[in-house]
């Protein structure tokens, strides 16, 4: 397969390089926000596309629980007549869990300690789904 440039490439090669823009892309949401914890992409049917989480953490029990909470608040917004929703914050008494649409076929989920300024986390997790969108 030719590139736009005329050299040749692989789907792998694509493919690999548009997944390692997607981890850096995390892991620089993970370094730039006070309090991220763990971020995972998460595609449609559930499972993790690319991912930043500490030693320990699991990703697909994290993408697994992101689009159970999405896919409920759905529901509850469809059944109250609130429109269609773009994300989810949950808080818990020992972080939280922000979970927010990249576009209709992928989800960003990022674990957030209690310490972080939320206004703040919230405007570089959405701008991060944005970047990403315009990637996959």
């Amino acid at each position: 397969m030719q590139g736009d440039d005329g050299s040749l490439r692989t789907e792998g090669t694509v493919a690999g390089t548009r997944e390692q823009q997607m981890v850096e892309m995390l892991k620089e949401l993970r370094i730039e926000s006070d309090g991220v914890q763990a971020v995972v992409l998460i595609s449609s049917d559930a499972m993790p596309l690319a991912s930043d989480m500490p030693n320990g953490m699991e990703e697909e029990l994290l993408s697994a629980t992101a689009s159970a909470l999405i896919a409920s608040g759905e529901r509850v917004a469809r059944e109250l007549l609130m429109g269609i929703i773009d994300q989810v914050y949950l808080r818990g008494d020992a972080g939280d869990l922000v979970v927010v649409k990249v576009n209709d076929d992928a989800l960003l989920a990022c674990t957030v300690d209690h310490n972080a300024k939320m206004g703040m986390t919230l405007l570089e997790v959405n701008r991060c789904a944005h970047k990403l969108a315009e990637t996959i």
